[in-house]
């Protein structure tokens, strides 16, 4: 992908969270999760989105916020390990949702993401 199709790309991906999209993937709370957690996470995703702020994740493994425009060809990697993360914390939690719904017990909470987490 090419460096004006990943921006292109991010800008359509930072709209969508002003949107509101991350709070209505996260759906219904799991065990032991509550509405409310999953309203603070979403609305947390939503005001970074609107300041313009995507995460990206270090060689170090940490997750950090950088504005939009000061990425540069070198943040790709970065950006693309922070999207790869949450898509799978989500993938995970509708796993978990299908289990329950199947009757069988949860025995993997997904936790929520560092960077999603506003309680860290």
């Amino acid at each position: 992908m090419g460096w004006q199709q990943f921006m292109r790309l991010e800008r359509r991906r930072l709209e969508e969270r002003r949107e509101g999209k991350l709070r209505r993937a996260l759906g219904d709370p799991l065990p032991g999760e509550t509405a409310e957690l999953l309203d603070l996470v979403g609305e947390e995703d939503r005001m970074r989105a609107c300041q313009g702020l995507v995460s990206v994740v270090g060689a170090d493994g940490r997750t950090s916020y950088r504005h939009i425009d000061s990425l540069s060809r070198d943040d790709m990697e970065d950006r693309l390990a922070a999207e790869w993360l949450e898509e799978g914390w989500l993938k995970l939690r509708v796993e978990q949702r299908r289990k329950g719904a199947d009757g069988r017990a949860l025995t993997l909470f997904p936790s929520i993401p560092k960077h999603l987490d506003w309680t860290s």
